[in-house]
This record gives C-alpha cells, sequence and structure tokens, in this order.
C-alpha cells in the first residue's frame, strides 16, 4: 500500500482595459487555488483567493478556505471592500465542526465612511445535544468621538452604553493599485489588441467552482 499526497497549485493574473471617453482605465484581477489531499488518514485543504483592483482605487479581496483532520472539519471565509470613495466594508466568518454534532465559530462585521460607521459580530457554540450558546455584539460610531456599544449572551450578559473613543478603521487597502501596478510591469507591458467579432463568455475568477477533485467546498455558515 503507498500512502500519498496529491498537491495542486494555481495561479491566475489577468488584466482588462476598458476604453472611456477621456482616458484609458485599467483593471487588474488575480486568483488562486490551491489543494491538498493525504492517503495517509481522513486529511485534506482548499483555499481559493483573489483581489480585484482598479485605477480609481476600487478593490476587492477575498477568500474562501476549507480543511479538515479525522473527525474535524474547519471553514473560513472573509472580505474586503474598498469603492475608492471613502467606503469601507470588510467581514469574516469561521466555523468548525466535529463528526460528534459539536459545532463552534465566531464571525464579524464592520462598514465605515466619513469616520462614521458600524461593527458587529456574534461568537457561538453548539453541543452535540443542540443545546446552544452564543455573544452578540455591536457598536456604533457616530464621527464625534462617540461610540454606542451593545451586545448581549445567551447567559443573560447585556450591555449598553455610550462612550468616549476614538474611531479607527482602514480607509484605504493596505495594498492598492499602485503596488499591484508596480509588481505588474511584465503584465502591464502587454498591448492590448482588438477584440474580434464574435460573442465572449464573461467570466469571474472569484466565484470560478473548485476542481472535480477538490474536497467540499464552502457551504453556508451554520448559522446563516
Amino acid at each position: 500500500m503507498i500512502n500519498y499526497i496529491i498537491v495542486l497549485d494555481t495561479y491566475l493574473e489577468i488584466q482588462l482595459i476598458h476604453w472611456c471617453i477621456c482616458h484609458n482605465l485599467a483593471r487588474i484581477e488575480r486568483s488562486a487555488e490551491k489543494q491538498a489531499k493525504s492517503g495517509i488518514e481522513n486529511a485534506g485543504w482548499y483555499e481559493k483567493w483573489w483581489e480585484k483592483y482598479d485605477a480609481k482605487g476600487w478593490t476587492e479581496k477575498g477568500a474562501h478556505k476549507y480543511g479538515r483532520l479525522n473527525e474535524q472539519s474547519w471553514w473560513e471565509r472573509w472580505g474586503e471592500h474598498y469603492d475608492g470613495r471613502g467606503f469601507v466594508l470588510k467581514w469574516t466568518d469561521k466555523w468548525a465542526e466535529t463528526d460528534l454534532g459539536t459545532k463552534w465559530g465566531d464571525k464579524w462585521e464592520e462598514k465605515f465612511f466619513a469616520g462614521i460607521g458600524s461593527r458587529q459580530g456574534e461568537t457561538w457554540h453548539v453541543c452535540p445535544g443542540g443545546e446552544r450558546w452564543s455573544r452578540t455584539w455591536g457598536e456604533e460610531h457616530f464621527g464625534n468621538g462617540k461610540v454606542h456599544k451593545y451586545g448581549k449572551s445567551t447567559t443573560g450578559e447585556r450591555w449598553d452604553l455610550v462612550v468616549d473613543e476614538e474611531t479607527y478603521y482602514e480607509a484605504e487597502p493596505h495594498y492598492g493599485w499602485a503596488d499591484v501596478v508596480g509588481d505588474s510591469t511584465q503584465l502591464l507591458s502587454i498591448q492590448p489588441v482588438e477584440r474580434p467579432p464574435g460573442v465572449f463568455p464573461a467570466i469571474d475568477f472569484s466565484s470560478a467552482p473548485p476542481p472535480k477533485d477538490a474536497p467540499p467546498g464552502m457551504p453556508p455558515s451554520p448559522l446563516d
């Protein structure tokens, strides 16, 4: 009997050029998928990530990940969106489960624009018998140094107060259009050609399905 590990690793980057009346608007997309399986035990993992940028500062990033080791499985999803005009959306959702029925997870989301926005999240746990515990929380940032904080849990915790607190968030991606252009000089040196006549299907690499032999993909969060 031969124990083995199968690994598939791909990387894809494309550039789309949109012709505007007064100037050219470039858009760069990157996408990658990786997976592995082990013949030694019931183990494997799969991940997919993508990045999209345009010259006006619009940016989208995200990832889906899945892993399994014997009786335990875990999932993770996260995303970031910057509209290039100051609006920011970030979120993450992580959860895990065992074959015995135990489940647990954590998720949060934040939205901001011009110093005003909100954050909210939840941590939860489900026992094999179905008993569930959770704690939810939220923040409202008014942009004037005041923050409304509130939350509750299934064990009776509750809070609701306004505090003096500075608001901090990333209004721009730490790796943006200027960075991706600087790292894509060879790609950008390719001259665009006129598209030949015909019908061409739209391709969205961020939502491309995993290979047929990949581990199970990303199911909905147990609490969705």
